[in-house]
């Protein structure tokens, strides 16, 4: 008797579904009814974010069949139906067929979108049950959070690499206002002593230049002067020559 008693027990436990969140689903849990087809429920967990609701369905363990002639319909899942109940060829008749629910807040809600093209948040509960609209035969389980995703640490220069070099010193001058008998003094330091004597010599070079074309220009002023006395002395010369000649053929 004991060990028949532990034999139904285990019967009974190995019956009772296991909650997805007992399992630590760090995804989309699925639940399946298969009771009108004389099963029970299943739930299994899609790990991840699925791409739609036959994604989380596939990923969470359960095989599925769409109808020949119109894909997208879940007309079969684990092969339940048979082919001798629904042929599986449009859809299935509207007295039993696969009904897709969402789960939230512990109620379900029947989707109006297709699980081909729904997409289905991580930790979102998901369900499907065998018959004529009913929902499944469980409340939904309770979701995981989602934790967030963890930030990369901030990267850390190589050991060794110098500091970035930093921008040079402004040095800020005061100019003294000029008095009557002094010229502006600057707080600054003076010019580097190559520097002036570049300009001393500068000026130097520029002076001469200059004063050698003042001699230039007067050298050629007595010449052109003592030119011109010289062309007046010879035609007063002449002047007086010819007017002798003049007095002498009067004469004869």
């Amino acid at each position: 008797m004991t060990r028949l008693f532990f034999a139904l027990a285990l019967v009974i436990a190995c019956a009772i579904p296991v909650p997805a969140h007992a399992a630590g689903c760090d995804g989309v849990t699925v639940v399946v009814d298969f009771r009108g087809l004389g099963g029970g429920v299943q739930q299994g967990c899609a790990p991840g974010s699925p791409a739609s609701g036959v994604a989380a369905l596939s990923a969470a363990g359960f095989g599925y069949t769409y109808a020949s002639r119109q894909q997208g319909f879940v007309c079969r899942i684990n092969g339940k139906p048979g082919t001798d109940a629904d042929k599986c060829v449009t859809t299935s008749p509207a007295s039993a067929y696969w009904s897709y629910w969402h789960g939230s807040g512990g109620s379900w809600s029947y989707s109006s979108q297709g699980a081909a093209t729904y997409v289905p948040p991580p930790g979102s509960v998901e369900g499907w049950a065998f018959g004529a609209g009913e929902q499944p035969g469980i409340a939904p389980p309770a979701p995981v959070p989602v934790p967030p995703a963890p930030q990369p640490p901030a990267p850390k220069p190589p050991v060794g690499q110098p500091s970035a070099p930093q921008p040079p010193a402004v040095t800020k001058t005061t100019t003294v206002p000029p008095t009557s008998s002094a010229a502006p003094v600057s707080s600054s330091e003076s010019a580097p002593s190559s520097t002036s004597s570049a300009a001393e010599q500068t000026s130097s070079v520029v002076i001469d230049e200059r004063s050698q074309q003042v001699q230039e220009k007067s050298g050629s002023g007595w010449l052109w002067t003592a030119i011109g006395v010289l062309v007046i002395v010879a035609l007063v010369v002449a002047g007086l020559v010819v007017a002798r000649r003049r007095r002498s053929t009067d004469d004869e």
